[in-house]
Protein backbone atom coordinates (compact mmCIF):
# COMPACT_ATOMS: atom_id res chain seq x y z
CA UNK A 1 0.00 0.00 0.00
CA UNK A 2 1.32 3.42 -1.01
CA UNK A 3 1.45 6.15 1.21
CA UNK A 4 -0.44 9.00 0.05
CA UNK A 5 0.56 12.68 0.08
CA UNK A 6 -3.11 13.98 0.16
CA UNK A 7 -3.72 11.90 3.23
CA UNK A 8 -1.04 12.78 5.34
CA UNK A 9 0.18 16.20 4.41
CA UNK A 10 2.47 16.58 7.34
CA UNK A 11 5.65 14.37 5.33
CA UNK A 12 8.27 15.36 2.89
CA UNK A 13 9.60 13.69 0.20
CA UNK A 14 13.77 12.35 0.71
CA UNK A 15 15.73 12.69 -2.46
CA UNK A 16 17.43 8.94 -1.81
CA UNK A 17 15.98 6.05 -3.31
CA UNK A 18 14.64 2.64 -1.29
CA UNK A 19 12.94 -0.25 -2.45
CA UNK A 20 9.93 0.41 0.14
CA UNK A 21 7.29 -0.86 -2.66
CA UNK A 22 5.61 -4.25 -2.93
CA UNK A 23 6.20 -4.14 -6.38
CA UNK A 24 10.29 -3.75 -5.92
CA UNK A 25 10.45 -0.82 -8.14
CA UNK A 26 12.57 2.01 -6.99
CA UNK A 27 10.70 4.86 -5.52
CA UNK A 28 11.40 7.59 -3.45
CA UNK A 29 10.40 6.98 0.21
CA UNK A 30 8.87 9.19 2.38
CA UNK A 31 8.58 9.11 6.05
CA UNK A 32 6.34 11.21 9.10
CA UNK A 33 8.31 14.42 10.59
CA UNK A 34 6.66 16.71 12.85
CA UNK A 35 5.49 20.13 12.00
CA UNK A 36 7.80 22.84 11.99
CA UNK A 37 6.47 24.54 15.26
CA UNK A 38 6.33 21.16 17.01
CA UNK A 39 9.95 20.62 16.35
CA UNK A 40 10.93 23.78 17.46
CA UNK A 41 8.81 23.44 20.86
CA UNK A 42 10.51 20.52 21.43
CA UNK A 43 13.94 21.77 21.16
CA UNK A 44 12.91 24.62 23.40
CA UNK A 45 11.66 22.27 26.41
CA UNK A 46 14.89 20.56 26.19
CA UNK A 47 16.93 23.66 25.59
CA UNK A 48 15.05 24.97 28.84
CA UNK A 49 15.45 21.92 30.65
CA UNK A 50 19.65 21.99 30.67
CA UNK A 51 19.01 25.98 31.39
CA UNK A 52 16.81 24.93 34.32
CA UNK A 53 19.47 22.05 34.92
CA UNK A 54 22.45 24.92 35.12
CA UNK A 55 20.11 27.60 36.91
CA UNK A 56 19.20 24.06 39.50
CA UNK A 57 23.19 23.61 40.07
CA UNK A 58 23.98 27.01 40.46
CA UNK A 59 21.13 27.55 43.58
CA UNK A 60 22.66 24.45 44.55
CA UNK A 61 26.15 25.60 44.94
CA UNK A 62 24.84 28.98 46.68
CA UNK A 63 23.08 27.32 48.79
CA UNK A 64 25.86 24.80 49.98
CA UNK A 65 28.30 27.54 50.31
CA UNK A 66 26.18 29.52 52.20
CA UNK A 67 26.08 26.55 54.47
CA UNK A 68 29.79 26.10 54.58
CA UNK A 69 30.50 30.20 55.37
CA UNK A 70 27.20 31.12 58.24
CA UNK A 71 29.87 28.71 60.27
CA UNK A 72 32.67 31.33 59.97
CA UNK A 73 31.10 34.05 59.85
CA UNK A 74 29.08 33.17 63.25
CA UNK A 75 32.57 32.08 64.88
CA UNK A 76 33.76 35.42 64.64
CA UNK A 77 37.15 33.61 65.59
CA UNK A 78 39.21 34.27 62.34
CA UNK A 79 41.94 37.00 64.17
CA UNK A 80 42.13 40.00 61.38
CA UNK A 81 45.31 41.32 63.83
CA UNK A 82 48.67 39.68 64.96
CA UNK A 83 48.83 41.11 68.42
CA UNK A 84 51.78 38.76 69.01
CA UNK A 85 54.10 40.96 66.99
CA UNK A 86 53.49 44.30 68.30
CA UNK A 87 56.10 46.08 70.36
CA UNK A 88 55.49 48.98 72.59
CA UNK A 89 58.19 51.21 72.29
CA UNK A 90 56.32 54.45 72.59
CA UNK A 91 55.41 56.63 75.43
CA UNK A 92 53.09 58.35 76.75
CA UNK A 93 53.15 61.49 79.39
CA UNK A 94 49.59 62.39 80.36
CA UNK A 95 50.99 64.70 82.92
CA UNK A 96 51.79 66.61 79.67
CA UNK A 97 48.04 67.91 78.94
CA UNK A 98 46.11 67.07 81.82
CA UNK A 99 45.60 67.88 85.68
CA UNK A 100 43.90 65.60 88.36
CA UNK A 101 40.07 66.22 88.80
CA UNK A 102 41.29 66.91 92.47
CA UNK A 103 44.26 69.76 93.02
CA UNK A 104 44.61 67.93 95.61
CA UNK A 105 46.50 64.98 93.83
CA UNK A 106 48.80 67.45 91.83
CA UNK A 107 51.81 65.88 93.12
CA UNK A 108 50.68 61.83 92.51
CA UNK A 109 52.88 59.36 92.18
CA UNK A 110 50.84 56.78 91.05
CA UNK A 111 48.95 55.98 87.75
CA UNK A 112 46.78 53.09 87.90
CA UNK A 113 44.83 51.44 85.32
CA UNK A 114 42.16 49.50 87.20
CA UNK A 115 40.44 47.07 84.73
CA UNK A 116 43.04 44.94 82.02
CA UNK A 117 42.12 41.79 80.23
CA UNK A 118 45.01 39.66 78.65
CA UNK A 119 44.85 36.20 76.46
CA UNK A 120 43.97 34.19 79.70
CA UNK A 121 40.27 35.40 78.83
CA UNK A 122 39.16 37.58 76.08
CA UNK A 123 42.22 39.66 75.69
CA UNK A 124 44.31 40.23 72.75
CA UNK A 125 47.40 40.63 75.22
CA UNK A 126 49.30 38.44 76.86
CA UNK A 127 50.02 38.96 80.10
CA UNK A 128 53.96 39.74 79.58
CA UNK A 129 52.61 42.13 76.48
CA UNK A 130 49.84 43.93 78.51
CA UNK A 131 52.80 45.18 81.23
CA UNK A 132 54.97 46.46 78.21
CA UNK A 133 51.47 48.06 77.05
CA UNK A 134 50.42 49.70 80.35
CA UNK A 135 53.89 51.58 80.64
CA UNK A 136 53.63 52.62 76.84
CA UNK A 137 50.29 54.41 78.26
CA UNK A 138 51.99 55.97 80.82
CA UNK A 139 50.55 54.21 83.78
CA UNK A 140 53.13 52.60 86.31
CA UNK A 141 50.65 50.39 88.16
CA UNK A 142 48.08 47.86 86.90
CA UNK A 143 45.50 46.16 88.02
CA UNK A 144 44.90 43.08 85.91
CA UNK A 145 41.31 41.63 85.77
CA UNK A 146 40.17 38.66 83.69
CA UNK A 147 37.01 37.39 83.65
CA UNK A 148 36.58 34.47 86.29
CA UNK A 149 40.23 33.75 86.40
CA UNK A 150 42.93 35.29 88.40
CA UNK A 151 45.52 33.26 86.36
CA UNK A 152 46.54 36.31 84.21
CA UNK A 153 46.93 38.78 86.90
CA UNK A 154 49.30 36.39 88.73
CA UNK A 155 51.57 36.14 85.89
CA UNK A 156 51.87 39.67 84.63
CA UNK A 157 52.87 40.06 88.24
CA UNK A 158 55.43 37.57 87.97
CA UNK A 159 56.47 39.07 84.91
CA UNK A 160 56.69 42.58 86.73
CA UNK A 161 58.54 41.81 89.22
CA UNK A 162 61.22 40.30 87.06
CA UNK A 163 62.25 42.50 84.98
CA UNK A 164 60.54 46.15 86.20
CA UNK A 165 60.97 45.91 90.37
CA UNK A 166 60.37 48.83 91.90
CA UNK A 167 59.01 50.70 89.11
CA UNK A 168 56.27 48.86 88.24
CA UNK A 169 53.77 47.79 90.01
CA UNK A 170 50.88 44.71 88.94
CA UNK A 171 48.05 43.92 91.57
CA UNK A 172 46.45 40.67 90.53
CA UNK A 173 42.75 40.59 90.37
CA UNK A 174 39.64 38.97 87.97
CA UNK A 175 36.49 40.15 87.12
CA UNK A 176 33.42 38.47 88.17
CA UNK A 177 31.39 38.45 85.44
CA UNK A 178 27.84 36.61 84.52
CA UNK A 179 24.78 37.84 83.48
CA UNK A 180 23.70 40.19 86.51
CA UNK A 181 26.80 42.50 87.16
CA UNK A 182 29.96 42.23 86.47
CA UNK A 183 32.84 43.13 89.43
CA UNK A 184 36.49 43.46 89.76
CA UNK A 185 38.20 41.56 92.70
CA UNK A 186 41.48 42.95 93.15
CA UNK A 187 44.28 42.38 95.15
CA UNK A 188 43.72 38.83 95.68
CA UNK A 189 45.88 35.76 95.09
CA UNK A 190 43.01 32.92 93.89
CA UNK A 191 40.20 32.43 91.83
CA UNK A 192 37.05 33.30 94.41
CA UNK A 193 34.83 30.66 94.31
CA UNK A 194 31.65 30.97 92.83
CA UNK A 195 32.64 33.15 89.55
CA UNK A 196 33.18 29.81 87.22
CA UNK A 197 30.70 26.98 89.02
CA UNK A 198 27.89 30.03 90.18
CA UNK A 199 26.43 29.95 86.61
CA UNK A 200 25.31 32.69 84.26
CA UNK A 201 22.70 34.08 87.05
CA UNK A 202 23.65 34.14 90.30
CA UNK A 203 21.97 35.04 93.19
CA UNK A 204 21.59 38.11 95.55
CA UNK A 205 23.31 35.86 98.03
CA UNK A 206 26.05 34.37 95.65
CA UNK A 207 26.53 37.37 94.81
CA UNK A 208 27.16 38.64 98.78
CA UNK A 209 28.75 35.29 99.18
CA UNK A 210 31.38 36.74 96.09
CA UNK A 211 31.93 40.23 97.94
CA UNK A 212 32.83 38.32 101.64
CA UNK A 213 34.99 35.70 100.44
CA UNK A 214 36.99 38.88 98.17
CA UNK A 215 37.36 40.28 101.77
CA UNK A 216 38.35 37.27 103.27
CA UNK A 217 41.39 37.32 100.89
CA UNK A 218 41.80 40.32 102.06
CA UNK A 219 40.75 42.04 98.80
CA UNK A 220 38.43 44.71 97.50
CA UNK A 221 35.31 44.29 95.07
CA UNK A 222 34.33 46.68 92.86
CA UNK A 223 31.32 47.02 90.85
CA UNK A 224 32.60 47.64 86.85
CA UNK A 225 30.94 49.78 83.82
CA UNK A 226 27.21 50.39 85.28
CA UNK A 227 26.24 52.24 81.94
CA UNK A 228 27.28 49.86 80.03
CA UNK A 229 25.81 46.65 82.01
CA UNK A 230 22.49 48.48 82.33
CA UNK A 231 22.04 49.84 78.92
CA UNK A 232 19.39 48.57 77.17
CA UNK A 233 19.65 46.39 74.33
CA UNK A 234 17.09 48.29 71.28
CA UNK A 235 16.53 45.12 69.09
CA UNK A 236 16.33 42.81 72.03
CA UNK A 237 14.46 44.93 74.48
CA UNK A 238 16.48 44.33 77.77
CA UNK A 239 19.42 45.85 79.50
CA UNK A 240 22.48 44.14 78.96
CA UNK A 241 23.13 42.74 82.26
CA UNK A 242 19.20 41.97 82.92
CA UNK A 243 18.33 42.21 86.80
CA UNK A 244 21.77 44.12 87.73
CA UNK A 245 21.09 45.25 91.49
CA UNK A 246 20.79 48.62 91.97
CA UNK A 247 23.86 50.74 93.25
CA UNK A 248 21.95 50.95 96.83
CA UNK A 249 21.60 47.43 97.15
CA UNK A 250 24.93 47.00 96.15
CA UNK A 251 26.39 49.29 98.77
CA UNK A 252 23.61 47.54 100.81
CA UNK A 253 25.71 44.00 100.35
CA UNK A 254 29.61 45.37 101.27
CA UNK A 255 30.38 46.39 98.14
CA UNK A 256 33.81 48.72 98.34
CA UNK A 257 33.44 51.30 95.57
CA UNK A 258 32.45 51.39 92.34
CA UNK A 259 34.06 51.96 88.23
CA UNK A 260 33.14 55.45 87.66
CA UNK A 261 35.58 55.70 84.34
CA UNK A 262 35.33 52.89 81.83
CA UNK A 263 37.26 53.94 78.89
CA UNK A 264 35.77 57.31 77.74
CA UNK A 265 32.67 57.04 79.42
CA UNK A 266 32.12 58.72 82.83
CA UNK A 267 29.70 57.41 85.26
CA UNK A 268 28.26 60.90 86.84
CA UNK A 269 24.59 59.40 88.39
CA UNK A 270 27.24 56.92 90.22
CA UNK A 271 29.52 59.78 91.12
CA UNK A 272 26.42 61.22 92.20
CA UNK A 273 24.71 59.12 94.18
CA UNK A 274 28.55 58.31 96.56
CA UNK A 275 28.52 62.24 97.23
CA UNK A 276 24.80 62.78 98.07
CA UNK A 277 24.65 59.49 100.63
CA UNK A 278 27.64 60.81 102.12
CA UNK A 279 29.46 57.55 101.28
CA UNK A 280 33.08 58.41 102.21
CA UNK A 281 33.91 54.67 103.02
CA UNK A 282 32.84 53.93 98.91
CA UNK A 283 36.16 54.25 96.45
CA UNK A 284 35.87 55.14 93.33
CA UNK A 285 38.28 54.02 90.22
CA UNK A 286 39.15 54.18 86.47
CA UNK A 287 39.61 51.55 84.54
CA UNK A 288 40.59 51.00 80.62
CA UNK A 289 39.08 47.58 80.31
CA UNK A 290 41.52 47.41 77.45
CA UNK A 291 41.10 44.16 75.59
CA UNK A 292 42.91 45.41 72.58
CA UNK A 293 46.07 48.19 71.96
CA UNK A 294 43.68 51.30 71.42
CA UNK A 295 43.42 54.71 73.64
CA UNK A 296 43.64 55.09 77.07
CA UNK A 297 41.42 57.36 78.58
CA UNK A 298 41.50 57.39 82.09
CA UNK A 299 44.38 57.18 84.58
CA UNK A 300 43.87 56.42 88.31
CA UNK A 301 46.07 58.87 90.69
CA UNK A 302 47.16 58.22 94.06
CA UNK A 303 49.57 59.57 96.35
CA UNK A 304 51.39 56.27 98.34
CA UNK A 305 54.50 56.87 100.97
CA UNK A 306 56.60 54.38 99.48
CA UNK A 307 55.92 52.29 95.83
CA UNK A 308 54.66 49.53 96.72
CA UNK A 309 52.09 47.24 96.18
CA UNK A 310 50.88 47.33 99.83
CA UNK A 311 51.01 51.11 100.20
CA UNK A 312 49.33 51.60 96.78
CA UNK A 313 46.36 49.13 98.35
CA UNK A 314 46.63 51.12 101.40
CA UNK A 315 45.51 54.08 99.15
CA UNK A 316 42.80 52.62 97.37
CA UNK A 317 41.45 51.02 100.64
CA UNK A 318 41.34 54.66 102.46
CA UNK A 319 39.33 56.21 99.15
CA UNK A 320 42.03 58.34 98.94
CA UNK A 321 42.14 58.66 94.66
CA UNK A 322 42.12 61.10 91.98
CA UNK A 323 41.71 60.85 88.21
CA UNK A 324 43.11 61.98 84.98
CA UNK A 325 40.35 62.48 82.51
CA UNK A 326 40.93 62.80 78.91
CA UNK A 327 37.00 61.91 76.70
CA UNK A 328 38.74 62.24 73.23
CA UNK A 329 41.67 59.75 74.14
CA UNK A 330 45.22 59.60 73.56
CA UNK A 331 47.29 59.17 70.45
CA UNK A 332 47.54 55.42 69.91
CA UNK A 333 51.28 54.06 69.34
CA UNK A 334 51.93 51.32 67.47
CA UNK A 335 48.74 49.39 65.19
CA UNK A 336 48.54 46.33 64.38
CA UNK A 337 49.49 44.61 61.30
CA UNK A 338 47.04 41.95 59.47
CA UNK A 339 47.19 37.99 60.77
CA UNK A 340 48.69 35.60 58.08
CA UNK A 341 45.43 33.79 59.03
CA UNK A 342 43.22 36.74 58.29
CA UNK A 343 44.83 37.04 55.04
CA UNK A 344 44.78 33.72 53.89
CA UNK A 345 40.61 33.52 55.38
CA UNK A 346 39.75 37.57 53.85
CA UNK A 347 37.98 36.00 50.73
CA UNK A 348 36.00 33.37 53.01
CA UNK A 349 35.25 36.08 55.35
CA UNK A 350 33.64 38.56 53.08
CA UNK A 351 32.03 35.83 50.98
CA UNK A 352 30.79 35.01 54.65
CA UNK A 353 30.11 38.66 55.56
CA UNK A 354 27.86 38.85 52.32
CA UNK A 355 25.82 35.78 53.46
CA UNK A 356 25.45 37.06 56.90
CA UNK A 357 23.24 40.40 55.22
CA UNK A 358 20.75 37.68 54.24
CA UNK A 359 19.63 37.52 58.46
CA UNK A 360 19.75 39.11 61.66
CA UNK A 361 20.97 37.61 64.48
CA UNK A 362 20.74 39.27 67.88
CA UNK A 363 22.78 37.18 70.73
CA UNK A 364 22.86 39.55 73.58
CA UNK A 365 25.63 39.58 76.11
CA UNK A 366 27.91 36.87 76.55
CA UNK A 367 27.79 35.63 79.68
CA UNK A 368 31.17 34.13 80.27
CA UNK A 369 29.82 31.05 81.65
CA UNK A 370 29.20 29.25 77.91
CA UNK A 371 25.50 30.98 77.48
CA UNK A 372 24.11 34.27 76.62
CA UNK A 373 22.29 36.62 78.78
CA UNK A 374 18.92 36.56 76.35
CA UNK A 375 17.50 34.55 74.33
CA UNK A 376 18.80 34.75 70.07
CA UNK A 377 16.76 36.70 67.60
CA UNK A 378 17.23 35.62 64.45
CA UNK A 379 15.58 37.94 61.83
CA UNK A 380 16.00 36.43 57.77
CA UNK A 381 15.81 38.49 55.08
CA UNK A 382 13.18 36.79 52.73
CA UNK A 383 13.23 39.78 50.45
CA UNK A 384 16.81 39.81 50.21
CA UNK A 385 16.97 35.93 49.48
CA UNK A 386 14.21 36.00 46.80
CA UNK A 387 16.30 38.76 45.33
CA UNK A 388 19.43 36.52 44.95
CA UNK A 389 17.23 34.05 43.47
CA UNK A 390 16.26 36.54 40.99
CA UNK A 391 20.15 37.39 39.83
CA UNK A 392 21.18 34.28 39.88
CA UNK A 393 18.64 33.47 37.56
CA UNK A 394 19.20 36.46 35.58
CA UNK A 395 23.07 35.73 35.07
CA UNK A 396 22.23 32.17 33.97
CA UNK A 397 20.09 33.67 30.93
CA UNK A 398 22.56 36.16 30.17
CA UNK A 399 25.66 33.86 29.77
CA UNK A 400 23.55 31.46 27.86
CA UNK A 401 22.70 34.62 25.39
CA UNK A 402 26.59 35.62 25.59
CA UNK A 403 27.05 31.82 24.90
CA UNK A 404 24.66 31.76 21.94
CA UNK A 405 25.75 34.81 20.33
CA UNK A 406 29.14 33.48 20.89
CA UNK A 407 29.03 30.24 18.94
CA UNK A 408 27.09 31.95 15.82
CA UNK A 409 29.38 34.77 15.61
CA UNK A 410 32.42 31.90 15.68
CA UNK A 411 29.93 30.24 13.24
CA UNK A 412 29.65 33.53 10.82
CA UNK A 413 33.87 33.92 10.88
CA UNK A 414 34.61 30.44 10.37
CA UNK A 415 32.10 30.56 7.43
CA UNK A 416 33.34 33.34 6.31
CA UNK A 417 37.03 31.89 6.23
CA UNK A 418 36.41 28.84 4.72
CA UNK A 419 34.66 30.92 1.44
CA UNK A 420 36.89 33.01 1.60
CA UNK A 421 39.82 30.54 1.19
CA UNK A 422 37.59 28.70 -1.62
CA UNK A 423 37.52 31.94 -3.78
CA UNK A 424 41.17 32.54 -3.63
CA UNK A 425 41.82 29.06 -4.85
CA UNK A 426 39.43 29.08 -7.39
CA UNK A 427 40.84 32.38 -8.39
CA UNK A 428 44.43 31.41 -8.33
CA UNK A 429 46.30 31.20 -12.14
CA UNK A 430 47.47 27.49 -13.06
CA UNK A 431 51.13 27.01 -12.58
CA UNK A 432 52.95 26.28 -16.09
CA UNK A 433 53.99 22.70 -16.46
Amino acid sequence: MTLSSRSLPEIVTRSQPSLAETDGQSKNTRVFEKPRHRQLAARARAYGGRIGKRIGVMLTAAALLSVMLIPLHESANIGMYDYGTMKFDWTTDPSAWLKPADPAYSDYNVLLDGHAHTTLSDGRLTPEQLVEYAIAQGFNALVVTDHNTVAGGLQAERYARKKYAGRFVVIPGMEYSNCRVHMNLIDINATVAGSSNGGAYPSDDEIQRVIAHTHAQGGLAIINHIPWSTRILERLGHARLPGHPSVKALVDWGIDGFEVINQATFDMPTLQFMRAHNSSHLLFMTGSDVHAPGKAYAWTVLKAPVFTKEAIMNEIRAGRTSYLFDPTGNRAGELPTYSPRYLALAPLAGAAEYIASFYDRYSGQYSFHGTHCQRDIVDVHSRSIGYLVMYIITAAVLTELARVLCQQIRFCVVHWWIKRRSNSTVAEPAQPV
